[in-house]
């Protein structure tokens, strides 16, 4: 029964040498890597939300191919996606750039979608050309929705990062707990795991901060 549920103070222990060898921080720097290159890529979503949201012809071309794309789940992706990218760091991007790129798209859209359309209509008719309305109404108006988005699709490509680590990387702490696994070492797969949650929260954590900081009279981001 040890074996299978370590106590606590065996977990505190492997996550204590784990540290001090540095082990768990090579991991955990692989998976930072591959969340933040992934982000990049994801990031897209934001423009091509605003679009959708904006216009409509963009929305009607576009959003058909999104709701096709969008309920299927990442971890569906990666048999494709090792037989495009192999194993590594490229297919385990792509399984992470999915699960980030719908909820800020989604979220992106919505945001546009709901802005007071007096707004806009106050802009225009002091003259403002249609860039500065995107960029003063539009853009600034649904940035507390795109920030709620970058959470959800952080968290979401965090989930997806380690799934896909646990067949198709060679670090990571997807990596690490299956590892831990095969040689059924359950207190390192505990610290891959609470690794996980607390880095998880950090990560969420440090985007609320930064977005009562760029957004302090956003209500969304004050809770």
């Amino acid at each position: 029964m040890a074996v299978l549920m370590p106590a606590p103070t065996t977990i505190a222990r492997t996550g204590a040498g784990m540290i001090a060898s540095g082990e768990l921080f090579f991991h955990l720097l692989a998976s930072l890597k591959r969340e933040a290159s992934a982000f990049v890529f994801a990031a897209t979503a934001i423009p091509l939300g605003i679009a959708m949201g904006w216009w409509r012809l963009v929305y009607n071309q576009v959003n058909p191919i999104m709701e096709i794309l969008r309920p299927i789940p990442p971890l569906a992706w990666i048999p494709l996606s090792i037989l495009w990218f192999g194993i590594g760091d490229e297919q385990n991007e792509f399984i992470i750039f999915l699960g980030m790129f719908f909820p800020i798209l989604v979220n992106t859209i919505v945001g546009v979608k709901n802005i007071d359309p007096n707004l806009v209509r106050a802009a225009r008719s002091l003259g403002a050309p249609e860039h500065k309305v995107l960029t003063r109404i539009v853009l600034k108006g649904s940035l507390p929705q795109i920030i709620t988005g970058v959470r959800i699709g952080l968290g979401v490509g965090w989930m997806a990062l380690v799934a896909a680590e646990l067949v198709g990387a060679n670090s990571g702490l997807g990596f690490l707990i299956n590892d831990a696994r095969s040689m059924l070492r359950t207190d390192t797969i505990f610290v891959g795991m609470l690794t996980i949650g607390v880095v998880g929260l950090l990560i969420d954590t440090a985007i609320r901060v930064l977005g009562r900081r760029l957004l302090p009279w956003s209500l969304a981001l004050s809770r």
